[in-house]
């Protein structure tokens, strides 16, 4: 079964942020990569976004860390290529005529895994992207190669719940539901049952001589011999012990 998207961001439905950011979102494509050390396959999805400065802004949220980045188009003095990059590799990248060091933090082939929408590029399901992050101590970049015609470097900004309200007038990152709220749902449900269950009916027995009669109507008559008559009564826990009414 092919992951879904889990952002909280509709394909063609504008996201108004504050001014004068206003985008809307034209395509979804999730990837997964297996890791080799543990087998686990790893999920991110990325949205293409249209609207703020007639800009191709992609907007990316991993699975697995609930990072989102938003992704603005960058421009390098070198030709980089992420399929010849490895983790760890330091790479001297030229923005706007400034050269930064940058360390390769991340590089590797997803594959995608499922697509909803319309993309600027040809994008098929199955298809192998080469990817690296490359990042200094206040920056971080993508590149992304598609094929062998096009490789694209972007100038990423990882938006906390604030920058997210700020540049889509929401939280886009799903909420994430903690251990101690599904533990005190539980312990709400176990109270609520013992409650419903010191309230609910149940039957006393109780005998008197022969001689006495205090059966009500609807008591019923359980055992009898020359001595006495046992009758079994309905009652309802009250809380305090006694008969309810």
């Amino acid at each position: 079964m092919a992951p879904r998207a889990k952002a909280r961001m509709t394909l063609g439905k504008h996201l108004i942020g504050a001014p004068p950011w206003r985008s809307l979102p034209q395509g979804v494509v999730v990837y997964g990569e297996q890791d080799p050390s543990d087998g686990v396959t790893y999920y991110w999805e990325e949205w293409e976004v249209l609207g703020y400065e007639n800009l191709d802004f992609w907007v990316e949220y991993d699975h697995y860390t609930r990072a989102v980045t938003l992704y603005r188009p960058a421009e390098s003095t070198e030709r980089l290529d992420p399929a010849r990059m490895r983790k760890g590799q330091v790479v001297n990248v030229t923005l706007s005529g400034r050269t930064y060091r940058t360390t390769v933090t991340e590089a590797g082939v997803g594959t995608i895994r499922s697509l909803d929408g319309s993309f600027t590029y040809d994008l098929t399901v199955g298809q192998p992207v080469a990817y690296a992050e490359l990042r200094t101590n206040d920056m971080v970049l993508s590149l992304e190669k598609f094929d062998d015609r096009v490789i694209d470097l972007y100038h990423g900004t990882v938006l906390d719940v604030a920058g997210q309200k700020a540049h889509f007038g929401k939280r886009i990152a799903p909420r994430n539901v903690s251990v101690k709220a599904v533990g005190a749902f539980l312990a709400i449900g176990v109270l609520a049952t013992m409650l419903f269950s010191s309230c609910g009916p149940r039957d006393d027995t109780y005998c008197t001589p022969r001689t006495v009669e205090q059966a009500a109507p609807s008591d019923q008559v359980v055992s009898q011999d020359d001595d006495q008559t046992c009758y079994r009564r309905s009652v309802y826990g009250g809380g305090g012990g006694g008969l309810g009414k």
